[in-house]
């Protein structure tokens, strides 16, 4: 008997916390929207790439925890944004004509300096951080004091 008693106590419990789960009530919840794994913020991930010859250049792109896999966009305020301004600045400034300010704030100059990298790039002009982004457009790659622009 007391073995089916333990049974019917496991059964509700599990069927409690499913149910509150269900409610977004239950042990595991979501994190708040201001840590959300899917935005760029203080964090950067590192890349690395043979450039010349075998010297292994490395460049930091925006990242949340060390996963480059982020978005940002107007409005953010971060070092990741300005990891994005500096690369912008040295990568494409001269050809695009655009010098923009390193303060890490995601404004209307770096909305515009994006998209016309983008644009360059051959992908949507559209000003918002994302995987095309990262992927088609060229980062600051360094090695000691040398620089070199390359996509990751």
């Amino acid at each position: 008997m007391r073995h089916f008693r333990g049974s019917r106590t496991t059964a509700g419990s599990v069927a409690g916390l499913t149910l509150l789960s269900g409610l977004g009530l239950g042990m595991v919840t979501a994190a708040p929207a201001a840590a959300y794994a899917g935005y760029c913020n203080d964090g950067y991930a590192s890349a690395y790439r043979k450039l010349v010859g075998d010297s292994t250049y490395t460049a930091y792109l925006p990242g949340y925890k060390a996963n480059m896999d982020c978005t940002m966009g107007s409005g953010a305020q971060s070092a990741s944004v300005a990891m994005l301004q500096r690369s912008l600045n040295v990568c494409y400034s001269d050809d695009l004509g655009f010098n923009l300010k390193v303060d890490g704030i995601f404004g209307t100059n770096t909305k515009n300096a994006l998209a016309a990298a983008q644009r360059d790039e051959g992908i949507k002009g559209d000003g918002i951080y994302g995987k095309d982004s990262r992927t088609h457009l060229e980062w600051e790659f360094t090695r000691n004091s040398a620089t070199r622009c390359a996509r990751i």
